[in-house]
Protein backbone atom coordinates (compact mmCIF):
# COMPACT_ATOMS: atom_id res chain seq x y z
CA UNK A 1 0.00 0.00 0.00
CA UNK A 2 1.35 3.01 -1.50
CA UNK A 3 2.06 5.87 1.38
CA UNK A 4 -0.28 8.72 1.81
CA UNK A 5 0.52 12.31 1.86
CA UNK A 6 0.26 12.54 5.22
CA UNK A 7 3.12 10.01 5.54
CA UNK A 8 4.91 10.93 2.84
CA UNK A 9 4.83 14.74 4.66
CA UNK A 10 5.58 13.41 8.03
CA UNK A 11 8.45 11.48 6.76
CA UNK A 12 9.91 13.82 4.77
CA UNK A 13 10.02 16.19 8.30
CA UNK A 14 11.17 13.67 10.26
CA UNK A 15 14.05 12.54 8.23
CA UNK A 16 14.95 16.84 7.82
CA UNK A 17 14.69 17.02 11.92
CA UNK A 18 17.43 13.87 12.18
CA UNK A 19 19.68 15.98 10.50
CA UNK A 20 19.56 18.92 11.81
CA UNK A 21 19.62 17.15 15.32
CA UNK A 22 22.97 16.07 14.41
CA UNK A 23 24.34 19.58 14.38
CA UNK A 24 22.48 21.58 17.02
CA UNK A 25 20.49 20.94 20.53
CA UNK A 26 17.45 23.13 19.57
CA UNK A 27 16.07 21.66 16.15
CA UNK A 28 13.25 24.12 15.01
CA UNK A 29 9.64 22.74 14.00
CA UNK A 30 9.91 22.85 10.43
CA UNK A 31 7.62 24.48 8.02
CA UNK A 32 7.30 24.03 4.36
CA UNK A 33 8.04 26.98 3.63
CA UNK A 34 11.53 26.65 5.44
CA UNK A 35 14.44 26.70 2.70
CA UNK A 36 16.56 23.43 3.17
CA UNK A 37 19.77 25.42 2.40
CA UNK A 38 18.96 29.02 3.65
CA UNK A 39 16.95 28.82 6.36
CA UNK A 40 17.93 25.43 7.36
CA UNK A 41 21.30 25.39 6.73
CA UNK A 42 21.40 22.09 4.95
CA UNK A 43 24.44 21.48 2.54
CA UNK A 44 24.52 19.39 -0.44
CA UNK A 45 25.83 16.48 1.47
CA UNK A 46 22.89 16.64 3.34
CA UNK A 47 20.84 16.77 0.77
CA UNK A 48 22.41 13.88 -0.89
CA UNK A 49 21.75 11.62 2.79
CA UNK A 50 18.52 12.67 3.13
CA UNK A 51 17.50 11.80 -0.79
CA UNK A 52 18.84 8.53 0.00
CA UNK A 53 17.09 7.70 3.03
CA UNK A 54 13.85 8.87 1.47
CA UNK A 55 14.67 6.50 -1.55
CA UNK A 56 15.28 3.79 0.67
CA UNK A 57 12.29 4.18 2.85
CA UNK A 58 9.77 4.88 -0.10
CA UNK A 59 11.21 2.78 -2.79
CA UNK A 60 11.15 5.49 -5.21
CA UNK A 61 12.76 7.92 -6.95
CA UNK A 62 11.34 11.47 -7.79
CA UNK A 63 14.33 12.68 -9.35
CA UNK A 64 14.97 10.10 -11.68
CA UNK A 65 12.66 11.51 -14.31
CA UNK A 66 9.96 13.47 -12.43
CA UNK A 67 11.12 16.22 -10.57
CA UNK A 68 14.71 18.23 -11.21
CA UNK A 69 16.13 18.02 -7.84
CA UNK A 70 17.62 21.81 -8.86
CA UNK A 71 14.16 23.00 -8.45
CA UNK A 72 13.99 21.48 -4.58
CA UNK A 73 14.63 24.46 -2.34
CA UNK A 74 12.18 23.98 0.14
CA UNK A 75 10.56 21.32 2.82
CA UNK A 76 7.25 21.67 0.65
CA UNK A 77 9.12 21.36 -3.12
CA UNK A 78 11.09 17.76 -1.54
CA UNK A 79 7.33 16.59 -0.28
CA UNK A 80 5.49 17.15 -3.13
CA UNK A 81 8.36 15.90 -5.64
CA UNK A 82 7.93 12.22 -3.28
CA UNK A 83 3.87 12.96 -3.32
CA UNK A 84 4.28 13.07 -7.49
CA UNK A 85 5.73 9.86 -7.13
CA UNK A 86 3.14 7.91 -5.76
CA UNK A 87 -0.03 10.37 -7.36
CA UNK A 88 2.27 11.78 -10.60
CA UNK A 89 -1.77 13.19 -12.15
CA UNK A 90 -2.34 14.98 -9.24
CA UNK A 91 0.63 17.33 -8.78
CA UNK A 92 2.40 19.68 -11.76
CA UNK A 93 4.20 18.06 -14.33
CA UNK A 94 8.07 18.26 -14.02
CA UNK A 95 7.82 20.37 -17.09
CA UNK A 96 5.90 22.84 -14.72
CA UNK A 97 9.30 22.59 -11.84
CA UNK A 98 11.41 22.76 -15.08
CA UNK A 99 9.36 26.18 -15.89
CA UNK A 100 9.53 27.53 -12.99
CA UNK A 101 13.24 26.76 -12.48
CA UNK A 102 13.60 28.69 -15.93
CA UNK A 103 11.65 31.84 -14.69
CA UNK A 104 14.35 31.96 -11.33
CA UNK A 105 17.13 31.76 -13.42
CA UNK A 106 15.70 34.78 -16.18
CA UNK A 107 14.84 37.28 -12.92
CA UNK A 108 18.24 36.15 -11.68
CA UNK A 109 19.62 37.36 -15.21
CA UNK A 110 18.19 40.41 -15.21
CA UNK A 111 18.76 41.36 -11.63
CA UNK A 112 22.45 41.13 -12.27
CA UNK A 113 22.46 43.23 -16.01
CA UNK A 114 20.76 46.04 -13.95
CA UNK A 115 23.47 46.06 -11.76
Amino acid sequence: MPPTPADIESLVHTRIGAILAERRENVPVLSGSDKLNATLGLTSLDLAFLVSDLEAELGVDPFAKLVSITSVRSVDDLVHAYRMAFVPDASPTATDYLDAAAERADLRRARRQRR
